[in-house]
């Protein structure tokens, strides 16, 4: 455990007790600079502790009441506990030991049996420590060093990557970054990762915002210009289609036949032709043109492979 860490969990345990805390007992206690103590300070308050210093009583004081002391956890706030812990089973054992520590310091009690609920555990589990420095990565704005094999490449490819988030879609992980081998921002799979380091360089983020990538992706898909996509789908699906709504932009009309027309407009065809395939054969591609002809092609190539 770090010098730093261990400084920072000295100052909240004496703020917890209620201590007389200044610049100068601080500096006498971790034997370090007056320095020091306020660079501990500001990365308390900025990691979201509320401490203040209190003229009044010449200390900082943690504002607000606030306490590190273990609270009171309802039945239905363990329950949510609980299926957090069933669901992390899938993204590996540490997952689930912190968790399990998380609780231990909340002193969560044992929950019930949870065989009752079935959860889908699909999801594929990021290497943990890929996981974990890709996070420290993006909070840190740190430069990293990935070596990467992409799906249908033959060799792994390594480039410095400027990590600005981390997101999950259809039971994958994935991080979105700047990609300085192309010049351009990517989204890297986690299980495709060869190797991840963190580097001893820094970079200034660009305004990124996740909320507004991710609104035009249709899966894990991000990359492309936005296109407007027209489907047709026979009446009988309707209730499959209508059940959810499956992308931001989503636009659902009736047709006089009884079919609906559902429109999207999405980055790249890639993410959103993958859905549409699902639903042959009931369902028709009226725009754009070069969807529809991949389709069709598609089509003849499995009447082919079928034919045989």
């Amino acid at each position: 455990m770090s010098d730093k860490f261990n400084a920072l969990w000295i100052i909240l345990n004496k703020l917890d007790k209620k201590e007389k805390v200044t610049a100068r007992s601080l500096m006498e206690d971790l034997e370090v600079s007056e320095r020091s103590v306020y660079r501990y300070i500001t990365t308390l308050q900025v990691a979201g502790f509320p401490v203040d210093y209190d003229r009044a009583v010449n200390s900082y004081v943690f504002s607000d009441g606030y306490t590190l002391k273990k609270p009171d956890i309802s039945v239905e706030e363990t329950l949510a506990l609980a299926l957090s812990r069933k669901l992390l089973k899938s993204f590996g054992p540490d997952m689930e030991r912190s968790l399990a520590k998380i609780e231990e310091k909340l002193s969560v009690k044992k929950p019930e049996d949870l065989r009752h609920i079935v959860l889908d555990a699909d999801a594929i589990a990021p290497s943990e420590t890929f996981l974990t420095l890709a996070h420290r990565a993006v909070i840190n704005h740190q430069r990293i060093n990935l070596k990467y094999k992409a799906l249908h490449a033959r060799t792994p490819r390594e480039s410095k990557i400027d990590p600005y988030y981390l997101f999950f879609r259809d039971g994958i992980w994935y991080f979105r970054g700047y990609y300085h081998r192309d010049r351009a921002m990517r989204t890297f799979a986690f299980d495709r990762v060869v190797s991840l380091s963190l580097l001893n360089e820094y970079f200034v983020p660009q305004p990124v915002s996740p909320e507004n990538e991710l609104s035009g992706a249709f899966g894990a898909f991000l990359d492309g210009e936005p296109v407007e996509v027209t489907l047709q789908f026979d009446k009988h699906i309707k209730p499959f289609i209508v059940r959810k709504k499956w992308h931001e932009s989503q636009k659902v009309k009736k047709l006089d036949n009884g079919k609906i027309e559902v429109k999207f407009k999405v980055n790249g065809l890639m993410g959103i032709k993958n859905w549409i395939y699902g639903w042959i054969p009931h369902v028709e591609v009226i725009a754009p043109r070069e969807l529809r002809t991949a389709l069709k092609r598609d089509l003849q190539k499995a009447i082919k492979l079928h034919g045989k």
